[in-house]
């Protein structure tokens, strides 16, 4: 009687799932930290290297309002108390999302704000 062997699969880890080629939606920037869409928006990826991104921009908006909230014009004395006020509201589950601090013809978009005031503008 002769033993039959499964055959030897072609990855290591057959279970987990193969890397992803380029896409065709959106190319990555700055080692792969934002993602650019075509019709211009970028979004921070959920990673260290695009959460970095974020604090920097964050970091850069706070600095051009002078350390102003976008929305109560009160002093934001830490960069972990601010966040992102989008110009544009995120909606149907960040799928409108831009990252953004500056649009194609320089302007100044989005703000930086604090946690609470945020939340309470929705």
């Amino acid at each position: 009687m002769a033993w039959r062997r499964r055959p030897i699969p072609k990855r290591l880890c057959p279970w987990l799932a193969a890397a992803k080629g380029p896409s065709l939606r959106y190319e990555l920037m700055y080692d792969g930290a934002v993602r650019k869409y075509p019709d211009g928006r970028e979004v921070c990826e959920d990673s260290l290297d695009g959460r970095r991104e974020y604090l920097r921009r964050l970091g850069v908006m706070l600095t051009r309002q002078g350390n102003r909230c976008c929305l109560c014009c009160q002093r934001i004395y830490a960069l972990h108390d601010a966040t992102f006020e989008h110009q544009r509201h995120r909606g149907m589950g960040s799928a409108c999302r831009d990252d953004r601090i500056v649009d194609a013809e320089g302007q100044w978009i989005n703000g930086a704000a604090h946690w609470t005031c945020n939340h309470e503008k929705g």
